[in-house]
């Protein structure tokens, strides 16, 4: 038996193919079908789950909560979302280390734990092996998170089958059968991302993709957070904030500021209340309203609309075409994100779609562990490409375009994604290869406008093509192709073309 498992930066899910071709949600010991996606250090070992949730207040320092946000890009993780940690993080080879007192421990072991209480309690259920899995991954995922998530899970054990984007998934499961043009909207915690999709007799088409992770659930809980400690600052002269009570108040004001997002959904105001004991110091309170978070909250609900239009954009679908608009994710519940997809798809918000929409991604991952898998054709989400000189200036040079469909033809294949470049200087025998992915909003081009420049990139890995072999006193042709497997991991070989000498590599993580 295998399960299709979702990771997500609150809550993870496992469910499996049943007897009659359904997916079904694995039940955990308690009961109850959602797993809290954290870990606590403690000096007897890792606590995963349920144990570790009912430890958080007053642990937070020994507590990883939303591994998922830490984990591929640890050397590019934002300093606003560190400085809000309780533990300091570590980049090591390009993965995130968090220091949680009784031990260093990485992210993507985290999640690979998480992996496995799924699907030990899977086995305990249904007396069953599990042979295998099928990970969801958001659809801006880059490549090093795919790879992370792949060799940690693998390392313990477990099999892999494949990865597939969560919007992809939750199409495969969704019931949407008058619905030619899909918009997916998943608003987790860790970021938003939205995904354009063609329904189709010969399967499911994803027609562009883009994500901020910078712009989630908890980001919007730690905007609120924060005005409320400036009111409190003004209102009753407390420093939540402080270094001597950060840890736990700071923690303890997010929480609240979440409750109040997802409440203040279904009524205008609110009395919140901050117990003393919740590391406030004293009591607090105040009347918070709708239109307070309106206003908070309106710069990133700009953000929101516009990723919306850039994915439009992208599919040139104009939003009188979409016929659906399906919201996944715990934070698809405040009205303010509502409201901002429903303007971006010029349609009324009682028109959205959030049925189902906790369990939607783990029930499509179920369905692809099936004997006949759905067909889906998925896309990556970002242009992808290595650093070259034109003249004297250094730029980004695309090698595969975002929203290219994938996987891409195979490296040596017809049609693979290749370009053509040379090296820099006469009789030069090396050359520095850094695989560059741009997440900024422009087109890139290597003229004009667009032109994007190296430090606006993230680096996903440097080699060094060595050996090479140039006539007396010329430069070195050479090719560099790049591949996307179905999986979404990148896969890159470089052809000097006058020997046929090669240089082939799987894109793991930043090389040392």
């Amino acid at each position: 038996m295998q399960l299709g498992i979702d990771i997500g930066t609150d809550v993870a899910r496992a469910a499996f193919l049943a007897a009659d071709g359904q997916p079904r949600l694995v039940r955990l010991p308690d009961g109850s079908t959602s797993l809290p996606a954290l870990a606590r250090q403690t000096m007897h070992g890792l606590q995963v789950g349920q144990d570790a949730s009912r430890a958080l207040v007053g642990n937070a320092e020994t507590t990883l909560v939303g591994c998922t946000r830490l984990m591929g890009r640890a050397g590019e993780l934002p300093p606003a979302l560190i400085d809000r940690l309780p533990y300091p993080v570590h980049d090591r080879g390009g993965e995130a280390v968090c220091d949680l007192l009784y031990a260093e421990v990485r992210a993507s072991s985290v999640y690979a734990a998480l992996v496995g209480e799924l699907v030990g309690a899977a086995e305990a259920a249904s007396g069953d092996r599990i042979d295998g899995v099928v990970l969801t991954v958001p659809a801006s995922a880059e490549n090093r998170f795919r790879t992370q998530a792949r060799a940690a899970v693998e390392a313990a054990g477990i099999r892999v089958a494949r990865l597939i984007n969560q919007p992809t998934a939750a199409l495969l499961a969704a019931s949407l059968p008058k619905a030619r043009h899909v918009a997916v909207v998943h608003c987790g915690g860790g970021g938003f991302e939205v995904s354009l999709a063609e329904h189709s007799a010969a399967g499911t088409r994803i027609l562009a993709s883009a994500g901020d992770p910078t712009l989630g659930g908890d980001d919007l809980a730690w905007l609120v957070a924060d005005r409320l400690g400036e009111r409190f600052r003004e209102s009753a002269g407390l420093d939540l904030g402080s270094a001597d009570r950060s840890n736990v108040a700071r923690a303890g004001l997010r929480r609240v500021a979440a409750e109040a997002l997802h409440q203040l959904s279904l009524a205008p105001e609110m009395l919140l209340v901050l117990d003393h004991g919740g590391g406030f110091g004293r009591d607090l309170a105040t009347v918070l309203r709708r239109s307070d978070l309106d206003a908070w909250l309106e710069p990133a609900m700009s953000r929101l609309t516009e990723l919306c239009r850039r994915v439009l954009g992208s599919s040139r679908l104009r939003a009188g075409k979409i016929d659906a608009v399906l919201l996944l994710g715990e934070w698809a519940g405040p009205a303010q994100v509502r409201l901002a997809i429903a303007a971006a798809f010029d349609r009324p918000v009682g028109e959205l779609l959030a049925d189902d929409a906790a369990t939607l991604a783990v029930r499509g991952a179920a369905l692809m562990t099936g004997a006949q898998t759905p067909l889906v054709w998925d896309v990556t989400p970002y242009p992808l490409g290595i650093n070259c000189y034109y003249g004297e200036t250094e730029l980004f040079s695309p090698i595969i375009a975002a929203n290219a469909p994938i996987p891409t033809p195979k490296v040596g294949a017809r049609g693979a994604h290749t370009e053509r470049f040379s090296t820099r200087y006469p009789d030069q025998t090396s050359v520095r290869l850094d695989v560059l992915q741009y997440r900024g909003p422009r087109t890139p081009q290597t003229a004009g406008a667009n032109r994007v420049f190296p430090n606006e990139c993230e680096v996903l890995g440097s080699w060094t093509f060595s050996d090479l072999r140039p006539e007396p006193g010329q430069y070195v042709p050479f090719e560099v192709t790049f591949a996307i497997d179905a999986d979404g991991i990148l896969h890159l070989q470089a052809v000097e073309q006058a020997t046929g000498h090669a240089l082939a590599a799987d894109i793991a993580n930043y090389a040392e």
